[in-house]
């Protein structure tokens, strides 16, 4: 399985992006912060990878905003690569 985190240094921005995909039409979830990303408030927004062609621009340009990454679920563990 493979989706897409957004980070944000503020737990407050994660909640406002969170809540503007969702009102756009978008299945997206709050997690915490996986370890191997090192970084943010510990809680990111999590979506699909297509959502990145339209909401990309909009996302990376929240307050606090830290970075884009992929997580991957593999039956030899979680790898976590930024884009």
């Amino acid at each position: 399985m493979e989706y897409v985190i957004a980070t944000y240094r503020s737990r407050s921005v994660s909640v406002r992006v969170y809540n503007y995909l969702v009102s756009n039409g978008v299945t997206a979830s709050l997690v915490s912060t996986p370890r191997q990303a090192n970084v943010g408030c510990g809680l990111s927004v999590r979506f699909g990878r297509g959502v990145l062609a339209t909401f990309g621009n909009v996302l990376a340009t929240a307050d606090s905003f830290v970075g884009f990454f992929v997580i991957k679920n593999t039956a030899r563990g979680t790898t976590v690569a930024k884009l």
